[in-house]
């Protein structure tokens, strides 16, 4: 009933502005997003979706320009479809010492994103770690020496990561001393310091257009509390322990950053499927949710956990990894679920490993993607996305949407524009386009397939098919 009540005013409103139907001039991708309920939206309303790739270089010094990356790689990324990149930093690089910040490590951070920018690819600024220290078992030092104390308690047995997190005494005796708060050697707390560690980088990213925002915390793990979080998950953590962390963060951001989407994520055990009970940590309404998709089993259910707890949540949920594998059957298969769900997803190569068995490749554009999962898919929907499907085998892409504004039902201005981005080796011959309700405003061929809405429509309906 409310589907078709919304629809049905919308419908009215189209009719009111018959006639008005000049096409607009393209404009590029708008610097800032926000979001509406589950949606990424532009400063236009349109429906958002991003297909990216993390970048997180754990050699030091810690910045991906010192892997190699650089405007090559950007552009390739570019041509290939990928509109947004988690971009990872240390803490140990940005505090080498306690309150003492490098402000030339984070000014590599912004001279990337300042290259993504350049290539309308949005960043996803990401505060990134992987079991805390190698003191403690880690293969890498995501967070700081003068963090970490494991108190005596042994680090074997160490089976290298992500199994330390289960086995190590010294790893579970770390995070019980972050999540204690423990003071650091300047007597601060450890929460205290890492909130204003934060505060300090997103100042160097309030103006900087095309950035997503800011993943507070990679794979926060619970510690000696990680039992209890299987089957059912960790309700007692993520609410009373996680939640109010991360709540320390997005105030220390909000301090210098009012309109970049906070993005907080719930404990590394829901990347295995476990439920998700994290809620918004201060109920800012410019949220989001970061979590991972490592489902074990035959049944997926992290996309479903994640989505399902973000939209009740009413914050925007994002896939921000997915992957760390070359099985391009599966990863085919997880590019699909999350199209199943209208999902905007952020790969994890394999490249970016650092595990007993993969070290680190250089962050080159070829190694952040996949082939597998370059697909067609509507970056900017001028309405509402009711389901969206490609088929790999025949190269079909499906796309229906409203044309009712996600943020108040109402019909978009005359000519905007919706935006499907179709790969070159998806589509070597060029494409067909069959469209329902819309008109193609696009040349032939065009990477970037754009239509409008013709006039007194309620429902467009798109097909392509390759040549």
């Amino acid at each position: 009933m409310t589907i078709m009540s919304s629809t049905a005013r919308c419908l009215g409103l189209v009719m009111l502005v018959l006639g008005l139907t000049t096409p607009a001039a393209a404009s590029p991708a708008p610097p800032e997003l926000g979001h509406e309920g589950r949606w990424l939206t532009d400063d236009q309303g349109r429906v958002v979706t991003v297909h990216g790739v993390n970048m997180v270089y754990k050699k030091p010094p810690y910045f991906p320009a010192a892997g190699g990356f650089g405007e090559k790689d950007a552009r390739f990324l570019a041509e290939n479809g990928f509109n947004a990149v988690r971009l990872g930093f240390a803490w140990n690089a940005v505090e080498p010492r306690p309150g003492v910040y490098d402000d030339e490590y984070i000014e590599k951070i912004r001279q990337t994103q300042q290259l993504l920018a350049r290539h309308h690819i949005y960043s996803l600024v990401d505060s990134h770690q992987d079991a805390f220290n190698e003191s403690v078992g880690a293969s890498w030092s995501g967070f700081p020496d003068w963090a970490t104390y494991a108190d005596g308690f042994p680090v074997q047995p160490n089976p290298g990561f992500p199994l330390v997190y289960f086995t190590s005494p010294a790893q579970n005796q770390t995070w019980a001393n972050f999540w204690r708060d423990r003071a650091a050697p300047d007597g601060v707390g450890l929460q205290e310091h890492y909130a204003a560690m934060w505060a300090h980088v997103a100042q160097r990213f309030t103006d900087q257009p095309y950035v997503l925002g800011y993943d507070l915390i990679n794979e926060p793990w619970p510690g000696w509390e990680y039992p209890t979080c299987f089957p059912k998950g960790c309700p007692r953590f993520e609410t009373g322990v996680l939640a109010p962390f991360e709540a320390k963060v997005m105030n220390a951001i909000r301090g210098v950053d009012r309109n970049h989407l906070l993005f907080y994520e719930p404990s590394l055990t829901n990347d295995f499927g476990t439920p998700n009970w994290m809620p918004n940590p201060t109920g800012d309404p410019k949220a989001g949710m970061s979590f991972h998709d490592y489902c074990l089993g035959q049944v997926d259910t992290c996309v479903t956990n994640g989505l399902e707890r973000s939209a009740a949540e009413g914050v925007v949920g994002v896939v921000t990894e997915f992957g760390a594998t070359k099985d391009a059957t599966k990863l085919s298969a997880l590019a699909d679920r999350f199209d199943a769900n209208m999902a905007s997803w952020m790969f994890w190569s394999q490249a970016q490993d650092q595990t007993p068995d993969h070290p680190q490749e250089p962050p080159t554009g070829p190694h952040l993607m996949d082939p597998s999962i370059v697909r067609p898919y509507p970056r900017a929907v001028a309405g509402t996305p009711q389901q969206w499907q490609y088929d790999s085998t025949t190269g079909t892409f499906t796309l229906r949407y409203s044309t009712c504004r996600a943020d108040s039902g109402q019909p978009f201005a005359p000519g905007a524009r919706t935006e499907v981005f179709l790969p070159q080796s998806n589509y070597p011959g060029g494409y067909r386009v069959e469209s329902q309700g819309a008109d193609v405003v696009s040349s032939p061929d065009a990477r970037l397939l754009q239509l409008t809405t013709s006039p007194g429509q309620d429902t467009v309906q798109v097909t392509v098919e390759r040549r």
